[in-house]
């Protein structure tokens, strides 16, 4: 798949890859995973709702991607494999993993940057110098309140095609602005199962 790439900085706390839709981005996300299998790392994929994590494990099923949950990494550790958890259990499984090649990849963003943060500060203290990689799609929520179709436009415009993902700084500024103002447009979150009944739970349309 090609990749447009431009202007990365040198140390990202992570990185950004956006694709069109969410099954590319899904696509891509374990293409990836797959080839840090093939550089020796260890790649654990997270997301941050039950639905996803329900999607991913149909997907790696599907495709027969070699793969096992991260919760029974204790008893099932091996090389050559996937790894896929909830990030709300990832924590449990840093001690464990601190002295192995991770490669980190997350299924889409959570809506509300904080709570995402905080996560990732306790990733970056066990794992300071590993890659982390985020995998968004246009379609999601927060680009259709917040400007997706100017985003669709500029890729149109580049000739990027469908199996494409877009890596740039003022994409990842985008998203989290975007992500801010969703922050502020919530006030007191409401538990959801999916990021779409996170947005129909806790930002209300003018």
């Amino acid at each position: 798949m090609g990749l447009f790439s431009f202007l990365k900085s040198s140390k990202p706390a992570y990185t950004d890859r956006v694709w069109r839709t969410a099954d590319k981005a899904l696509l891509g996300m374990i293409t990836d995973a797959m080839m840090a299998i093939t550089r020796k790392q260890v790649p654990i994929v997270l997301c941050f709702f039950e639905d996803e994590f329900e999607q991913i494990t149909k997907f790696l099923i599907d495709k027969s991607v070699p793969a096992i949950p991260l919760k029974l990494y204790h008893t099932e550790k091996q090389s050559g494999v996937v790894w896929y958890a909830s990030a709300s259990t990832a924590p449990e499984f840093l001690s464990t993993l601190a002295k192995e090649p991770v490669n980190i990849l997350f299924f889409g963003h959570y809506p509300i940057p904080t709570r995402e943060n905080e996560l990732l500060q306790k990733l970056r203290a066990v794992f300071p110098s590993t890659s982390i990689i985020f995998y968004s799609s246009l379609d999601e929520p927060a680009f259709k309140l917040f400007g997706g179709e100017r985003i669709t436009a500029l890729l149109d415009s580049l000739g990027m095609k469908e199996d494409e993902a877009i890596e740039h700084r003022l994409v990842s500024s985008s998203m989290q602005r975007a992500r801010e103002k969703v922050a502020s447009m919530v006030r007191h979150e409401q538990p959801a199962t999916s990021e779409a009944d996170w947005f129909s739970k806790n930002v209300k349309s003018k």
